[in-house]
């Protein structure tokens, strides 16, 4: 922590290139921003503050870090950052110089600069309802804090969004100084969220959601905002709109990416302070979900102006996950200068005296009592509050003893012990209330408490009022609504008081009042009160109802998906599983079995593409579906097992699905299980080569999908991405194959359509790349490499991870078209790995054709045929036909620069016989005029070639067909 004095004037000078602007904290180098990271910062203003003045390390590490916990190496490290953006040489320097062993001194001649950057214009911060936070109480030693604190926002004012963290321990007084400095700000308007424990990840943006939903009641010009630009936030705030439009949202939104939430978050917050300043509180981020440290993330990065300040509380030490995201945000965003933590140290000892001076005025004068204070406590805030008062109680009730000697006596060993100490001391009544607050949380509603406990509202609300009074357990929330609010919260006054009353619970009693909390929760629910599914699965589970917990653990799971948040949809479903196994064999276990592992399923392939993990859940409730095939989400289940299979090249393991699907299809009115039978066998018959079946089963689907999309009732929720835009570009490679490229082409347009219309970043990806294959199949390289880089892009902007090695190989393909077959063979031998290592086995021939005709043009006929037997065996290993005739093809290739004509020409006709066999005539078109280069066709070959021109009549302008009309225009039939 910075000792440098907060009534120093902000230091605005230039010196050299450089122009440094402590106010605003910039360092711009011939106008434009210098990024650097708070600390170098600092040291930099501490150096500029006495120029030409030896500052030794001792002093400067005192200065900049308090000189806690670090080391002169740290100094060394930061003076090394800013000699490296100042360009300056430690051998020949001109701003900093070494004076060996003592310490540094700043050289270069400073010119006093006036204040011209030009901050965005101010803007009315008040609303009809303000939000106040009391001013009165004790504030010691975080002055420093508080004014980095109002430096931050002032940044904000001006356009430069500010994402701060407080940081500190327990205890340390980051919620007190958040509410000292929301105080200052009267007139602004601020909005809150509290992160929670929970089991799993919890719910997605919670802490968001929350502050989003009070900015809605306080300003109605947010909602209509919300509605415009962020609607898949609106979606999760079901109050602020009809079920009409909740309807139409949810299909607008299926398949929607998890990226678009931060998009839309982001719009609407720039353009919600482009009318006022805004101040976003999440407290105790350690809690945070990874949806809302990803939007941290996002919007630190943001390059736009914006007047929002981030201010969240943090603490170090947890969690304890060493693999937390929290971990690496805080490191990264520090590093790069996008973010300030604010790091609350303990008091010293003359802080200590000025706590004591202003909370115990009648013992200032008491000889050591200071002193003895900060020994025992070492300076924490919350210790020192807590002892204090202890003190102060000890001697109203009659203690002569000497406070000092008090302080030493009264303090126990450990905090738990000094907290439980406390404990004692409270009635039975208290300590009844206390406890069933302790399980519902830090921030409680007084009502919800009331019902816990059986009281009356009015007796619960007078003993906390008490409590809160004697400020040791409970505080009063700031002020968010009006007095008479029958919903009006309480909170403890720290986490550690909290957490220590909820582990000193015996087993049983926590257990009892989990259960009576989730039953009352539930109650307020059926009322229309906000309760989240994961609040009711934590409750219920912990107080040994693990029926009740696993359904809310599979509502809050379903939740996440519509989220887009898969990553917590695979917390909670993983706790979920976890938990059946503690139930005896029913229906109703299977039931919730089936749905969790569905869910899991679709949240698996999601994180972690087609691998084990997403296999492993879908088999699980494809075995369970054997004894209650009713299931609602039997058509999901067995859609996202068949798909799997397919990806992994698995075709009899997804037809053997399919056929299951369309034999309950029989018996069941799940539209899904017809959608499953026809979008799973369509795709393992095309890629067995059976292109005929593959049309027509994939036609069957599209009148089924219109009806299904049209239902008010049904979703997609699970799908990869919607089933309409991925059947019509299935279809179309199918099309393609069979050589009608014209209607493939029009079933991609509506597929385009489709997917862009739902702006569905997974289905445009799918879209895509069924164009590209297409594109590929036709010769069209310039198109294919467009391709590729629209789908480049949109993978970069979504982070869709399965994407990740289609745009390499086809980029891949057209380099190689392009003479270019080194960097082309490079990509696509690379992206075939990668894609591999996601489970995604399907397709790995043809990608392997790609890297055996890559090595073909660069004479590579070693490495070629090594590539092109691979291929061959993924055929033979898994039946995969589609593009065994372009495989024979290359083999041919590979013959004939072996100097063997009649092996080249045998695989030719091999490819032709093929392609005959799978009904492909563009393929047989090709494979025929290989072999005419090879020898002359037999008098069947031609009349074959001849039909085959006059059969792709939607391929006439094509060069294929134009080199086909050549070679019969000297053959034996030409007149």
């Amino acid at each position: 922590m910075s000792k440098i004095s907060s009534t120093s004037p902000p230091l605005h000078v230039r010196f050299g290139d450089f122009e440094l602007d402590e106010r605003n904290a910039r360092l711009l180098h011939h106008g434009h921003a210098v990024p650097l990271s708070p600390i170098p910062f600092c040291l930099l203003c501490t150096l500029i503050r006495e120029p030409g003045v030896l500052l030794t390390k001792d002093e400067l590490l005192d200065r900049v870090w308090g000189h806690r916990f670090v080391s002169a190496s740290v100094l060394k490290g930061a003076i090394s950052d800013i000699r490296t953006l100042l360009g300056d040489d430690p051998r020949q320097p001109g701003f900093i110089e070494t004076v060996s062993r003592r310490g540094y001194r700043f050289i270069c001649p400073l010119h006093p600069q006036e204040t011209g950057l030009s901050p965005l214009p101010p803007a009315t911060t008040s609303l009809p309802m303000s939000q106040r936070t009391s001013s009165s109480g004790i504030f010691v030693g975080r002055e420093q804090a508080l004014a980095r604190l109002q430096d931050a926002w002032q940044r904000a004012g001006q356009g430069l969004r500010a994402i701060v963290w407080v940081a500190g321990e327990p205890g340390i007084g980051k919620s007190t100084l958040i509410a000292r400095f929301c105080a200052g700000l009267p007139d602004t308007l601020w909005i809150r969220g509290q992160c929670v424990q929970l089991h799993g990840a919890g719910e997605p943006y919670l802490p968001v959601l929350e502050a989003i939903a009070e900015l809605c009641r306080r300003d109605e010009e947010a909602v209509s905002l919300l509605r415009r630009v962020a609607p898949t936030w609106l979606l999760q705030l079901p109050w602020l709109c009809s079920l009409a439009q909740r309807e139409t949202l949810l299909h607008e939104l299926v398949g929607a990416h998890p990226q678009r939430m931060l998009r839309e978050m982001s719009e609407f917050l720039d353009c919600y302070t482009a009318r006022r300043p805004l101040l976003l509180i999440t407290e105790d981020l350690h809690w945070g979900d990874p949806s809302t440290l990803q939007l941290i993330d996002y919007l630190a990065r943001r390059p736009s102006p914006s007047r929002l300040m981030w201010l969240g509380s943090v603490r170090p030490d947890e969690p304890l996950v060493p693999d937390h995201p929290l971990h690496a945000l805080r490191q990264a965003l520090r590093g790069q200068g996008l973010g300030e933590e604010i790091g609350l140290a303990p008091f010293s000892e003359q802080e200590v005296s000025s706590y004591v001076r202003e909370r115990m005025p009648t013992m200032n004068t008491v000889p050591g009592l200071a002193l003895a204070l900060h020994e025992r406590t070492g300076g924490v805030p919350l210790f020192v509050a807590a002892l204090a008062s202890e003190v102060m109680s000890l001697t109203a009730y009659g203690d002569d003893t000497e406070p000092a000697r008090l302080v030493r006596r009264a303090l126990p060993e450990s905090l738990a012990a000094l907290i439980d100490h406390h404990v004692a001391r409270l009635t039975e009544p208290r300590r009844r209330l206390l406890a069933a607050a302790a399980v519902l949380g830090m921030r409680v509603q007084v009502d919800t408490l009331a019902w816990v406990l059986g009281d009356s509202l009015m007796e619960m609300a007078q003993q906390c009022e008490a409590l809160i009074r004697e400020r040791l357990w409970l505080m009063a929330p700031a002020p968010e609504t009006s007095a008479e609010d029958p919903h009006r919260c309480i909170q403890f006054r720290h986490q550690l008081f909290r957490q220590r009353l909820y582990d000193g619970l015996s087993a049983p009693l926590r257990g009892a009042l989990h259960g009576k909390t989730g039953s009352t929760l539930e109650a307020l629910r059926a009322e229309g009160q906000e309760v989240t599914a994961a609040e009711l699965a934590m409750h219920f589970d912990r107080g040994h109802a693990p029926m009740k917990a696993l359904g809310y653990y599979a509502e809050a799971a379903e939740a996440a998906l519509l989220h887009l948040c898969p990553a917590e949809c695979m917390s909670l479903t993983a706790r979920g599983l976890i938990l059946i196994e503690q139930i005896p064999e029913s229906a109703a276990r299977h039931t919730l079995e089936i749905s969790l592992a569905t869910l899991r399923g679709a949240a698996a392939f999601h994180t972690l593409g087609a691998g084990e993990e997403a296999r492993h859940a879908y088999q699980r409730a494809a075995d369970r579906l054997a004894e209650m095939s009713a299931h609602p989400m039997t058509g999901l289940a067995l859609h996202g097992l068949g798909f799997l299979h397919a990806l992994r090249a698995e075709y009899p393991e997804a037809l053997a699905v399919a056929a299951r699907a369309r034999a309950l299809a029989a018996t069941q009115a799940d539209p899904l299980l017809i959608l499953a039978a026809c979008t799973v066998q369509g795709q393992a018959l095309m890629m067995q080569g059976h292109h005929g079946a593959a049309r027509e089963t994939l036609e069957q689907a599209l009148p089924l999908l219109e009806r299904t999309q049209t239902g008010a009732e049904h979703s997609f929720i699970g799908f990869i991405a919607d089933p309409q835009a991925t059947v019509l570009a299935l279809l179309s490679l199918s099309l393609a194959q069979l050589g009608l490229f014209a209607q493939a082409r029009a079933r991609l347009q509506q597929a385009y359509a489709r997917a862009r219309q739902l702006a569905q970043p997974m289905a445009q990806m799918i879209v895509l790349w069924c164009d590209a294959l297409c594109g590929i199949r036709c010769g069209e390289v310039a198109r294919v490499a467009a391709l590729a880089g629209e789908m480049r892009t949109l993978v970069d902007e979504f982070a869709l991870a399965q994407g990740q090695a289609p745009w390499r190989w086809f980029q891949g393909w057209a380099d190689t078209q392009w003479g270019r077959p080194h960097e082309g063979a490079h990509q696509i031998r690379q992206a075939y790995l990668d894609n591999r290592a996601l489970g995604m086995i399907s397709g790995g021939s043809e990608t392997l054709g790609y890297l055996a005709e890559a090595l073909v043009r660069q004479r590579e006929w070693h490495q070629a045929q090594e590539a092109l037997d691979q291929a061959l065996a993924l055929v033979q290993r898994h039946g995969e036909r589609i593009v065994l005739p372009q495989l024979l093809l290359i083999q041919s290739t590979i013959a004939q620069a072996a100097g063997d004509p009649l092996a080249a020409a045998t695989s030719a006709r091999e490819a032709f016989e093929e392609a005959q066999a799978q009904d492909t005539p563009w393929l047989a078109l090709l494979a025929l005029i290989t072999l005419c280069a090879y020898q002359t066709p037999t008098r069947a070959e031609w009349n074959a070639l001849a039909a085959l021109t006059t059969q792709l009549a939607e391929a006439k302008d094509t060069p294929l067909l134009a080199q086909a009309h050549r070679l019969l225009a000297t053959g034996p039939s030409a007149p």
